[in-house]
């Protein structure tokens, strides 16, 4: 499994956007790439791709920006992966048309990866990344 710069930016941005929900008020770009440390000309062309799949939606004028059009719990990083990064799994082509021993156990491979990364909600992405904050937090 590879995971592409594309695809990690955009879990990252949806991120920042599961982090600022239930809020009505839009998440600037610039909010996002800072926080992210995402390049904002790359940000622009991840936003676009994710609002063509119906994860975000935009709001123009100076108070814009965007926002998650699903709750976090409804939105799986196996979605995201598979719709920005490709198959979880990228085979050879002698590996798809062989009908090695192999072929099987490739197969069954990139169905443990889907399951796992299909139960994780950006929802729980976000209670591991407040959990942390919290533990951070320390009073002598």
């Amino acid at each position: 499994m590879r995971i592409s710069a594309r695809c990690d930016y955009a879990c990252k941005a949806l991120l920042e956007l599961a982090l600022h929900w239930p809020s009505k008020e839009p998440v600037q770009l610039h909010t996002i790439s800072d926080h992210q440390g995402i390049p904002t000309k790359y940000l622009v062309h991840i936003l676009i791709q994710l609002k063509r799949m119906n994860l975000v939606e935009s709001m123009r004028g100076k108070q814009g920006g965007y926002n998650l059009t699903r709750h976090p719990n409804e939105i799986t990083l196996g979605e995201v992966i598979r719709d920005t990064g490709g198959p979880l799994l990228p085979l050879a082509k002698t590996a798809v048309k062989s009908e090695s021993a192999f072929a099987a156990i490739w197969e069954e491979v990139e169905g443990v990866m889907a399951k796992v990364l299909d139960k994780v909600t950006f929802e729980d992405i976000v209670n591991k990344v407040r959990g942390k904050e919290k533990a951070l937090i320390y009073q002598i």
